[in-house]
């Protein structure tokens, strides 16, 4: 099942309700699904249960809501939506009993995303001197000797040979440049997508689980 599947069987099961009770609902796990992204839609799912079961507590909600007497006179308030999450107390208790154990934990994580970037541009750095250093040297001596070669022509035999020799340095040199533009459009683009992944991971793991639902609707 995916997510329209999901989000039709939901509608369908709360048909009874009004048009503005069911379009209000609908419209939260909407925003729930939008929020989580569709890479997370399976999981959502998962979470949330079946379609059937959802709408059976909205409507026991909305039942429940819909007995108490108005006020005043007034008209009884549409059944309010809202998460039964942990108390705020505790969660505050939580978080400063867990300070002490996050804030070495963040530098963890954070050392360990400096050495791995910091390794990553090392590597970078070396590649990028060998991809330019090589070629170019073998092309600066290839015209050396090119050039040096002129000055020999009261030898020509020399002339020749240097002549010869520079040329040859000179298209090795433009071979060599041909191989390393090869070789980082084959490979550069593969690492720095794993870099980049590498640095994502613990931040996608962290919003993955600040996403998981944290109670039942009211």
């Amino acid at each position: 099942m995916n997510r329209t599947e999901y989000m039709a069987a939901l509608r369908r099961a709360l048909s009874v309700l009004p048009e503005e009770e069911r379009a209000s609902a609908l419209r939260y796990y909407e925003e729930y699904f939008d929020d989580a992204g569709p890479e997370n839609e399976q999981k959502v799912i998962s979470d949330l249960g079946a379609p059937e079961t959802v709408a059976a507590q909205i409507l026991a909600d909305y039942r429940e809501v819909s007995a108490v007497p108005p006020a005043n006179g007034k008209a009884a308030q549409p059944p309010k939506r809202g998460w039964r999450g942990i108390n705020p107390w505790l969660l505050l208790v939580l978080v400063l009993l867990a300070i002490p154990v996050g804030i070495p934990l963040a530098g963890v994580l954070v050392g360990l995303i400096a050495t791995v970037f910091g390794i990553a541009l090392s590597v970078i750095l070396v590649a990028a001197v060998f991809i330019i250093v090589v070629p170019l040297c073998l092309l600066a001596g290839g015209v050396v000797l090119c050039g040096f070669s002129f000055v020999l022509w009261g030898a020509p035999a020399s002339a020749i040979t240097t002549l010869g020799c520079g040329l040859s340095l000179f298209a090795l040199g433009i071979l060599v440049s041909l191989l390393m533009i090869k070789l980082c459009t084959l490979f550069v683009p593969p690492l720095f997508r794993l870099l980049v992944a590498v640095i994502r991971w613990p931040i996608d793991k962290i919003r993955n689980r600040s996403r998981k639902p944290g109670g039942e609707i009211k």
